[in-house]
């Protein structure tokens, strides 16, 4: 289950902020305000993102390194019989 969830994971915390920036925005602008405090907090956290998106791909990068050095050890084997 979580092979097919990690990947995801930092498109849903976008959203989530997304989801919270939108809400923040519209009850400040309810509220007869329009300071964009809660833009601010969006901006604050986007860094996050790019960061979860950035480790997954770190996490795949090595995973694939060690899935090719495998193989070649494989076809040296092979070959050598």
């Amino acid at each position: 289950m979580r092979e097919k969830v990690a990947p995801w994971l930092p498109a849903g915390f976008c959203a989530v902020l997304a989801v919270i920036t939108t809400v923040a925005n519209l009850w400040a602008y309810r509220k007869g305000g329009s300071d964009n405090s809660a833009t601010m907090v969006f901006m604050l956290f986007m860094p996050m993102c790019f960061f979860f998106v950035g480790a997954y791909l770190t996490q795949l990068r090595d995973e694939n390194r060690e899935l090719r050095t495998r193989l070649d050890a494989l076809d040296r084997a092979a070959q050598a019989t």
